[in-house]
């Protein structure tokens, strides 16, 4: 994952540019309390995967199907 300057870019970069995270916040949109609580969740994300040198390393599983016939 490429370097943000803290938590909160990495949140805020995801809460304006990545699809699930946007519908998420359009979801609880309605709900001071929920917003709130997704922000604090996301930044303590950051601060859990980001090593000291401000990477981030995060696994993924890439799966690739083929159709039969």
């Amino acid at each position: 994952m490429d370097r943000f300057a803290g938590p909160d870019e990495f949140r805020d970069y995801f809460k304006t540019h990545y699809g699930p995270t946007i519908s998420a916040y359009r979801a609880i949109a309605g709900d001071p309390e929920r917003v709130a609580a997704l922000d604090r969740d996301l930044a303590e994300l950051a601060r859990r995967h980001t090593s000291d040198s401000g990477a981030m390393r995060w696994e993924y599983l890439l799966l690739t199907a083929r159709r039969r016939g």
